[in-house]
């Protein structure tokens, strides 16, 4: 038990530290596609000259934003399926169903962990339509996010492993009271 909640507070404060840094690239990421939007749309109806590449910069933004507010949504509990499945469900019952789905959660990681990094190296040779970079920067977000997800995913089963040895122990992931009160 006492291994338990060592290893959960290492991988949560290794967490905790790269989902600040996935916090601040989200902002920064958000902040580069709203302008490039804006001024994609300010050239095209009012200065009546669209620029090639802000459509496809802001597709490769989108994707980023996605991989890398994954882990974070599923550290707040904001993934809604999960809620769903477990929110009336108390004790080691609770506890036992977010051990399989967390290690499931773990094991399509994996899967896209592997694959993304397979994609990502066929995918150095590819540049974009529009601008002259490879495609790996934009599919290598694919194995970061993915393994971040497994990451808190790994952090949440430790809790929830010691959720069915004693259900006191479960503690609430953090931001998870706040998603449920909105």
């Amino acid at each position: 038990m006492v291994a338990l909640e060592k290893l959960e507070i290492w991988v949560t404060r290794l967490n905790d530290w790269v989902l600040v840094v996935f916090k601040w690239l989200l902002i920064a990421l958000l902040a580069t596609m709203l302008l490039i939007v804006d001024v994609a749309v300010f050239m095209r109806y009012v200065m009546n000259d669209a620029l090639a590449w802000s459509e496809e910069i802001a597709k490769f933004v989108m994707v980023w934003l996605t991989f890398i507010a994954a882990p974070i949504g599923l550290r707040m509990g904001a993934h809604v399926g999960i809620e769903i499945l477990v929110g009336t469900i108390k004790g080691r019952l609770r506890q036992l169903i977010l051990v399989l789905i967390f290690t499931g959660v773990i094991g399509l990681m994996f899967v896209f962990v592997k694959e993304g990094t397979f994609m990502t190296w066929n995918a150095r040779i590819q540049t974009a339509s529009t601008i002259d970079i490879s495609i790996l920067y934009v599919y290598i977000c694919m194995p970061i996010g993915s393994f971040m997800v497994a990451m808190v995913a790994l952090e949440l089963l430790i809790n929830a492993v010691r959720g069915v040895l004693d259900p006191r122990l479960a503690r609430t992931p953090a931001g998870h009271d706040l998603v449920q009160a909105e």
